[in-house]
């Protein structure tokens, strides 16, 4: 048993009343990280998928241009009273099926995606959308929990999907299957503390090389930019 979008969107209209009290203090710490290495330049344009209650827009500059979508009208009218509270005026929302972006191709610089891909009843095509409305060389950040790479976890995580998935997301989707499937270019993977159920993935909008899938089937233990270096120079020798 897969994701839905229709169950989708009952579910998270649910969890709007209470998703900042329980869940907005733990992706707001990744959000923070993740949109402080994405290089957001003035005047660029973000997509964020899946904005939710619009905890991240709390973090990006007020010189960006961030549009935010999500399936839940619950989770967005959260977002707009944000919006309205501190007068985010770089942001706008809108209700949308990440499954079919109603964006026109090469629109936006970057594309944030926070606890998306494992909510949706196909992430392969949901990253050819993505693929579709970035710009080439647009920088994808993925905010997500990814199948364990320790055997008997990733096994409990396929156990006890379906019962993820009733509340909203399924624990056994494989990011290096994913990865080959949806032939993204990945710059870097870490996790913000040595044990975390959370993974950040910085990608790019390019064709991948071999290269790319070696780096990515590195250890996901915390990756930052000079271990990222080390890493690439043992690796191209």
């Amino acid at each position: 048993m897969g994701m839905q979008e229709h169950s989708t969107r009952k579910i998270y209209n649910i969890q709007a009343h209470f998703y900042d009290q329980i869940a907005a203090n733990m992706i707001r710490r990744r959000q923070r990280d993740a949109i402080g290495r994405m290089n957001i330049k003035p005047g660029d344009r973000v997509l964020d998928i899946g904005i939710g209650t619009g905890v991240s827009l709390e973090t990006y500059p007020r010189d960006c241009h961030v549009t935010g979508i999500d399936i839940s009208e619950g989770m967005l009218a959260k977002a707009q009273e944000r919006i309205v509270k501190n007068d985010f005026k770089n942001a706008s929302l809108a209700i949308a099926d990440a499954m079919f972006l109603p964006f026109k191709d090469n629109s936006f610089d970057h594309i944030l995606v926070s606890l998306v891909v494992t909510v949706v009843s196909d992430p392969v095509r949901l990253l050819n959308h993505i693929k579709r409305v970035g710009k080439p060389g647009c920088r994808i950040v993925i905010i997500n929990h990814f199948q364990s790479g320790f055997r008997l976890m990733a096994w409990l995580e396929k156990v006890f999907c379906p019962f993820f998935v009733k509340v909203g997301w399924r624990s056994d989707l494989n990011f290096h299957e994913l990865l080959q499937e949806a032939k993204l270019e990945v710059d870097f993977r870490y996790k913000i503390r040595n044990i975390d159920f959370w993974d950040i993935v910085f990608l790019r909008n390019t064709d991948p090389t071999l290269l790319d899938y070696k780096r990515v089937m590195q250890p996901s233990s915390l990756v930052l930019p000079p271990a990222y270096q080390q890493i690439e120079t043992a690796i191209t020798g």
